[in-house]
C-alpha cells in the first residue's frame, strides 16, 4: 500500500472509532481535528512521582531559589522526556514550574486560590503600562536570585510595569522574561517567543460610571437586540422544531483568551446536523469583561450563526467596575440569574461569582425558581464555579458554606444536571442523585487534573429524548 493509501486508512478507521458520521460532525474545525466520544469520566492525581523518573537535584534547586518560602514541592511529574512540572505550594498559593532536566526554566505561574489572582507572563502586563528602566531600578533581591538560577548570562534589559497584580518589574534574561514583585519575589516567567511581553487591555478605574455606560451605547449597542437573553429566549420559543418533541442542546465554558478555537468552535458548532436549538455557555466568555473584547471577540463569530447562546457569568466577566455593566448591557438587565422553559425541561443560569448579589439573595432566588417548576418538568442549572462538595474541584470551587446550600437546593428539588465551567477541564460526578459536569475546556489554558479525555478543550453535545431524558458525547478538540 502506497504512503498515502495508508494514511487515508489510518483516518478512516480513526474517524470510525470516534463514532464520527461526516453528516453528523465534520472531523475538522479549522485548524483543530475532531474527537469525538461518550461523555464518560476520569480524573488522575496529577502527581505520580512513583510512575515517573524523579527530577534531578539542581531541578529541584532552582524551585526552591524561585519561591523560598513554598517549599512544598514534592508535588512533580515528568511532562516529556527531558521536561518536568513542578509545583511549590503553601495554600491557598502556588507556583508552577515547567524546567527542563537540564535546569533551565521554561515558563513559571502563579496563582492565588483564595483571591483568584493569576500572574502568567502572556497575560499580565497592561496596555500602555510597561516603560523601560535601568537595570539598577530592579530589587535587588530579584537581581540575587536571578543570578542563582542562571548564573552564566547578564540580565537586561528590564521595564517597569503597570499589571493585573500590581506593579511588577520585568528583566530579561536571554530569551526568558522573568517578573517579580517590589519586594523582589519573582512570580511569573516566560519565553520572550511565546508573547511573555505581550500588553493586555486595561481596566480603566477612573471612569465614572456616567461614561462607561455612554461607551457601552456608541460600543455595544447596536448589538444589544440581537444578544439580549430575552429575545433570545422569545426567538427560541418552548417547543423543539422536531415533530417528536427531541431536541439537541451544546454545553462549553471559559471560551475566553483563544480566538482561534473560539471561532472554530463556534463555526462547528454551527455545522452540526441536527443543528443545536441553542448553546449553553458557562462563564467566562472574555478575558475581563471589557467592551473591546466582545466587539473583537465574543460577537464576530456568532454573528454568523442564528443558535441563540445563553451564558452563566463568570469571573471573569465583570468588566470595567467589577459589576459586570458590559455584561449587563449587551445581555439584559436581568441576565445575571435567568431561566426559560424548553420542552419539559426548566434551564436555569445562575450567577455565582457575586457579581451583583449576595450569596444569600441569588440562591433565595434559586430556591424559588425550582420551587415554581412546572410539574413533570426536568431541571438543568447552569453557573460558573462549582461546588466545593466534590472533593476534586475542591481546589477551584465555590467557599464550602455556598457549595453545601447549593447542592442541598439541587437535591431538594431532585435536579437531574448542573453544568460548571471555571475549572478548565472535562469532568463529571454524581451526587446525591445530581449528574454534575464540569465544562471549561472553550478556549482558556487547560487545567492538568483530569486525563487525556478530561485536560482537552472540548464542548458537549446534548441530545434530549422526547421524554427529557438526555445523551450526552463529547466532542474534543486537537490542534492539528
Amino acid at each position: 500500500m502506497s504512503k498515502k493509501g495508508w494514511v487515508v486508512t489510518v483516518l478512516s478507521l480513526f474517524i470510525l472509532s470516534c463514532g464520527i458520521n461526516e453528516r453528523d460532525i465534520p472531523w475538522k474545525a479549522g485548524n483543530w481535528r475532531i474527537a469525538v466520544g461518550p461523555a464518560g469520566n476520569e480524573f488522575h492525581e496529577i502527581f505520580s512521582p512513583s510512575e515517573s523518573t524523579p527530577p534531578p537535584d539542581a531541578v529541584f534547586q532552582l524551585v526552591r531559589d524561585i519561591a523560598p518560602a513554598y517549599t512544598e514541592i514534592t508535588k512533580w511529574k515528568q511532562a516529556g522526556k527531558d521536561l518536568y512540572f513542578i509545583r511549590a505550594e503553601a495554600a491557598p498559593e502556588e507556583y508552577d514550574f515547567i524546567i527542563t532536566s537540564d535546569a533551565g526554566l521554561v515558563r513559571l505561574e502563579y496563582e492565588n486560590n483564595a483571591t483568584y489572582v493569576e500572574e502568567e507572563a502572556d497575560e499580565l502586563v497592561l496596555k500602555g503600562g510597561k516603560k523601560r528602566i535601568e537595570l539598577t531600578n530592579v530589587p535587588p533581591a530579584t537581581l540575587k536570585t536571578l543570578s542563582k538560577v542562571i548564573p552564566d548570562t547578564v540580565p537586561g534589559p528590564a521595564w517597569a510595569a503597570s499589571t493585573v497584580a500590581g506593579k511588577r518589574y520585568a528583566v530579561a534574561v536571554g530569551q526568558i522574561i522573568f517578573y517579580a514583585r517590589p519586594d523582589g519575589q519573582i512570580q511569573a516567567a516566560g519565553l520572550k517567543k511565546n508573547g511573555a511581553l505581550r500588553e493586555i487591555d486595561p481596566p480603566d478605574k477612573k471612569k465614572t460610571r456616567e461614561e462607561i455606560m455612554a461607551e457601552l451605547r456608541e460600543q455595544l449597542g447596536p448589538y444589544r437586540e440581537r444578544f439580549n437573553f430575552e429575545n433570545q429566549i422569545e426567538k427560541l420559543g418552548k417547543r423543539s422544531r422536531r415533530a417528536d418533541g427531541g431536541y439537541r442542546f451544546v454545553v462549553m465554558g471559559d471560551s475566553r483568551s483563544n480566538p482561534d478555537l473560539w471561532f472554530s468552535m463556534v463555526r462547528h458548532i454551527d455545522q452540526l446536523d441536527p443543528r443545536p436549538e441553542f448553546v449553553i455557555n458557562t462563564g467566562d466568555i472574555v478575558p475581563h469583561g471589557f467592551s473591546e473584547e466582545y466587539l473583537e471577540y465574543y460577537i464576530p463569530p456568532l454573528m454568523e450563526t442564528g443558535i441563540p447562546y445563553f451564558v452563566a457569568i463568570g469571573n471573569h466577566d465583570d468588566g470595567s467596575d467589577g459589576r459586570a455593566l458590559e455584561f449587563l448591557y449587551l445581555f439584559g438587565e436581568n441576565a445575571l440569574n435567568y431561566y426559560f422553559d424548553f420542552g419539559i425541561t426548566r434551564y436555569v443560569f445562575v450567577d455565582t461569582t457575586g457579581t451583583e448579589k449576595s450569596g444569600e439573595e441569588t440562591l433565595a432566588w434559586l430556591d424559588t425558581v425550582l420551587k415554581d417548576t412546572p410539574e413533570g418538568f426536568h431541571i438543568i442549572v447552569a453557573a460558573h464555579k462549582p461546588v466545593a462538595a466534590i472533593k476534586k474541584w475542591e481546589y477551584h470551587s465555590l467557599d464550602r458554606e455556598y457549595s453545601q446550600y447549593f447542592v442541598e437546593l439541587m437535591k431538594k428539588y431532585s435536579v437531574g444536571h448542573v453544568f460548571f465551567g471555571h475549572i478548565h477541564a472535562y469532568s463529571t460526578m454524581t451526587l446525591d442523585g445530581t449528574l454534575y459536569t464540569v465544562s471549561g475546556g472553550g478556549g482558556a489554558s487547560l487545567h492538568d487534573r483530569f486525563g487525556p479525555l478530561g485536560n482537552v478543550h472540548h464542548y458537549i453535545i446534548c441530545d434530549v429524548m422526547p421524554d427529557g431524558s438526555m445523551t450526552q458525547k463529547v466532542v474534543r478538540f486537537h490542534k492539528l
